[in-house]
């Protein structure tokens, strides 16, 4: 009976934690949709299996990096406990990344300062992004994994780019804006996903490499990452008006 109690205790404190997050209406949320300055100096890395928590309570999101990271073998294995909690598996398509701040980071920092890094379960972890609010196109649903024929773009600060070479499986309104599809669970992009009215995805060959880089103007670091009822994941590269207030 105990364990039960406490088993719905932390569903209870999982439903908060999912209804935590703001609409970018309910937080004020407002950007340029300019691109943001890169540093001078980007150090490019070749990418593999994302491996993510979410970190419910503080609402950060950190990567297995630093000094001692999760062996690929021991992923499927390892259990997040609360405040942590596994994303869902993430096969990245771009070919290279460079990701220069932590969230909460002094814009001027220098090298190692500009890393965050933590030590969970023995592991060492990265602080990489942090959600600030998360809309619904086709109506409000679960934004980990929404329902067919419905998105979830979650805005988070992230101060990394990303680059595809040779093609991208595009993700459009038909509107003015456009997305590049840059995981999936499985490692296999599927375009019959279930998309809401007036929304397209194709695969594009790409005639140059296509660098996606935060947006926002200046030193800031905002990213619309939209989410499909596959897992699948994509960064909005092109805005249809000059200022993103949410959908």
């Amino acid at each position: 009976m105990k364990r039960l109690y406490f088993f719905l205790i932390f569903i209870a404190v999982l439903v908060l934690s999912s209804c935590g997050i703001k609409t970018a209406q309910e937080v004020g949320l407002q950007f340029s949709t300019e691109q943001s300055a890169l540093p001078d100096s980007l150090i490019w890395r070749n990418i593999g299996f994302a491996k993510e928590l979410i970190n419910q309570k503080e609402m950060m999101v950190v990567i297995s990096g630093g000094s001692n990271p999760i062996p690929l073998e021991q992923w499927n294995q390892f259990k997040a406990a609360f405040p942590y909690q596994k994303n869902i598996d993430r096969h990245l398509l771009f070919e290279q990344t460079a990701f220069y701040r932590s969230p909460n980071t002094a814009v001027n920092c220098k090298e190692a300062d500009c890393i965050k890094e933590r030590t969970y379960k023995h592991y060492t972890w990265v602080e990489m992004a942090q959600p600030i609010c998360v809309d619904f196109i086709g109506g409000k649903t679960d934004m980990l994994k929404p329902a067919k024929g419905h998105l979830v773009v979650k805005t988070i600060q992230k101060c990394q780019a990303v680059r595809f070479t040779d093609h991208i499986f595009q993700l459009t309104d038909h509107k003015g804006n456009y997305y590049a599809m840059h995981a999936t669970e499985n490692g296999n992009p599927d375009t019959s996903v279930v998309l809401p009215s007036g929304w397209e995805l194709k695969k594009v060959a790409l005639q140059e490499p296509l660098i996606i880089s935060p947006f926002g103007g200046g030193n800031t670091c905002y990213f619309n990452i939209v989410g499909d009822h596959l897992g699948q994941g994509y960064h909005q590269y092109i805005f249809a008006d000059s200022v993103y207030s949410g959908n």
